[in-house]
């Protein structure tokens, strides 16, 4: 008899004549293919790089170690570009400017990454999605530097992608400036134009008032007729105080009618003057005053119209401060060695992966099997 307790030789015999298939299918099986693939299908890629910098004109950063006087870093814009890089105008641009799908399509015999191929169909979508794979943008937080990466079959496709990538880029970056400066100047110049037609109206207006009335200038007018009647209102009194004392020392004097005949016409001239300066609709008062009112329309109009200049040589002043510049740090280069693939890691990997999948399949059939009757 043996014991209850004792381990079961023929289980173990069995096991080890049993065929390692666990291990074959999940450990072999994709070592085997990975290498198949990386040695025989996988086509060489080859990464160009380019660094850039967005910036906008006004006060430099100056703990930025790549801060330029008189401007400072634009991180929003930043994200704008990126955004770009992986949008569909993009890809669009790029199959347009440098033939994108034919460098996309130059090894066939890459079936997981050439287009077409098992992950991008023949269509806009499928080359905008093989665009994504291709092109790869860092942003560096601390800088705002970033970092432009395209792969592609051949050094000189990968550099000419990432050139007409950053020349897209500068291109927005100064239709996104014109579009700034635009909004911001014209509505300024718009302001400027109203003010100069006011004035120019006013101006109009006030000719028009002076050929109506005959009149250059009421107030020189007005000027001019007090004075006359001051003089004539003086020339008055004299005339009343000579006569006064005539009377007084001799008023049988014959040279007292003369006197007399002289003071009537002066008070005639007197209210003359008077009834020509106020009194009445055809007087000057009523003229002076509606051009004391163009006048002083015309000065408003003018203080208007040096507001409104000196807000457009703001607005000038401020698009330029907010005027964004693409600043390449260093141009796309020209790969000598290939990036892409990189076997030794992709075989460790595959082989990490597989060997933590073969562990738990065990452990899950070893599991499975003690629960079985």
């Amino acid at each position: 008899m043996r014991r209850l307790d004792a381990p079961d030789a023929s289980a173990d015999v069995s096991a080890s004549r049993r065929p390692p298939w666990l291990f074959l299918l999940l450990v072999v099986l994709p070592i085997l293919a990975a290498a198949v693939y990386l040695f025989i299908f996988a086509a060489d890629r080859y990464t160009s790089e380019a660094s850039y910098v967005v910036r906008k004109g006004g006060d430099a950063i100056l703990s930025s170690a790549f801060a330029v006087p008189g401007m400072s870093r634009s991180d929003e814009s930043s994200e704008v570009i990126k955004v770009y890089f992986q949008s569909r105008d993009a890809a669009e641009h790029l199959a347009q400017d440098v033939d994108l799908e034919a460098m996309l399509s130059r090894a066939p015999s890459d079936f997981l990454t050439v287009y077409p191929g098992i992950f991008y169909d023949e269509s806009r979508e499928g080359l905008f999605a093989a665009m994504q794979d291709t092109v790869s943008i860092d942003i560096n937080d601390s800088t705002g530097i970033s970092t432009l990466s395209v792969t592609a079959y051949t050094p000189e496709d990968a550099r000419a992608i990432a050139t007409s990538l950053l020349d897209e880029a500068e291109q927005l970056v100064n239709r996104m400036n014109d579009r700034a400066t635009s909004d911001t100047i014209q509505f300024a110049q718009s302001v400027v134009a109203e003010d100069e037609a006011r004035v120019r109206d006013i101006q109009t207006r006030m000719t028009d008032f002076r050929n109506d009335e005959s009149i250059l200038d009421p107030n020189a007018q007005s000027t001019s007729q007090i004075e006359l009647m001051t003089n004539l209102s003086q020339q008055l009194t004299e005339v009343d105080t000579e006569i006064a004392q005539l009377k007084a020392s001799a008023p049988k004097n014959p040279r007292l009618n003369s006197l007399n005949e002289q003071r009537d016409a002066l008070a005639r001239q007197v209210e003359k003057v008077r009834n020509e300066l106020a009194g009445s609709t055809d007087s000057l008062a009523p003229k002076l005053s509606a051009y004391e009112n163009l006048s002083l329309e015309r000065e408003l109009a003018i203080q208007a119209l040096t507001t409104s200049y000196r807000s457009l040589e703001t607005a000038r002043q401020e698009a330029f401060a907010e005027r964004l510049y693409l600043q390449t740090i260093s141009s796309p280069n020209l790969p000598d060695r290939a990036s892409h693939p990189r076997v030794g890691l992709v075989l460790l990997i595959t082989a990490a992966f597989a060997v933590a999948a073969h562990q738990i399949a065990k452990k899950l059939l070893a599991n499975t099997m003690e629960h079985m009757p």
